[in-house]
């Protein structure tokens, strides 16, 4: 054997003998796990044998249906349901039943109840003076009440005097609130650039104003005119062939009368003439219509073109 190939016949020498120390060490564990598997089976068994054998020894008593009752069971007496109330006893008559008792009585003293007065009972306030939001000044005086039913007057009764010539005049800023209708319709016609006549009624519309004389809108034709003027013809021609409107009054006003009008088609007149830019948006009497009013002015149309 040369001594070339004697390094590696030893390192192939210790790697058999490696792999022979390796596959027996696998086959001991492999037969210890079968022998302790083995053993753990054969405990199991025979704990489950010697449970059986002690069941065997001692079995469970049973109840048995054929054996017949001692002297001393049957002599033990039988616990018997106690009767119902209201099932009367066996032999008795429905007579022996006991009465039903009346339910008491309880008296409910009666609600006390308030009445209301009379106009005539009821004390009346004097003038009230109050101021709106542009300051001015009003005097509101109340309704006179109603007569006193007072018997016939005889012929000896002297006549009332005759109102003097010489009484003051009623003054302008004294009046007395009058009643109107909230909702009304009819046939409009123009009377000015923000004004209606309804059946005769004259009506404002409500929430708008004029611009000032001032600005200048454009006509349909091409010419520029008063803002007023072009806002007259431009409701008349919306009212043309569609003069039948249907008005709102906002409640709380006094003096001119003023309404939200709408046309056939449903569209507010005030609000038309807003955003065309022929009027602007009243804030002191509603906000209703400042969208309006900015959509106009962002669109430079009517006297916005002009400012």
């Amino acid at each position: 054997m040369s001594s070339e190939n004697r390094p590696v016949r030893k390192a192939w020498t210790r790697h058999a003998r490696s792999l022979v120390l390796r596959k027996w060490l696998l086959v001991a564990l492999g037969v210890a796990l079968t022998g302790w598997a083995t053993g753990a089976i054969v405990r199991h068994h025979k704990a489950a044998i010697q449970t059986a054998a002690v069941a065997t020894q001692n079995p469970t008593p049973k109840a048995d249906a054929t054996k017949t009752p001692t002297p001393e069971t049957a002599a033990a007496p039988q616990p018997t349901a106690p009767p119902s109330p209201e099932t009367p006893p066996p032999g008795a008559t429905p007579s022996a039943a006991r009465p039903v008792q009346d339910l008491p009585t309880v008296s409910v003293a009666l609600p006390s109840t308030h009445v209301v007065p009379s106009d005539r009972d009821t004390k009346q306030f004097g003038a009230v003076t109050m101021s709106d939001r542009k300051g001015r000044t009003f005097t509101i005086v109340p309704a006179a009440p109603p007569p006193a039913s007072t018997p016939q007057r005889t012929a000896s009764a002297a006549p009332p005097p005759a109102a003097s010539s010489s009484s003051s005049p009623p003054r302008s800023d004294v009046f007395a609130p009058v009643g109107r209708p909230a909702v009304f319709s009819g046939h409009a016609r123009v009377a000015g650039p923000l004004t209606l006549d309804v059946q005769g009624q004259t009506v404002q519309l409500f929430g708008v104003t004029l611009p000032t004389a001032d600005d200048r809108c454009t006509a349909p034709n091409g010419t520029v005119k008063s803002c007023a003027v072009v806002a007259e013809v431009a409701l008349t021609q919306k009212l043309a062939g569609h003069s039948i409107v249907a008005c709102r009054v906002p409640p709380g006003q006094r003096g001119t009368l003023g309404a939200i009008c709408l046309d056939e088609q449903g569209n507010d007149l005030g609000r038309y003439l807003v955003i065309d830019g022929l009027a602007l948006a009243d804030s002191n009497q509603s906000y209703d219509y400042l969208p309006a009013q900015g959509a106009a002015r962002s669109a430079k149309r009517g006297l916005w073109y002009f400012r």
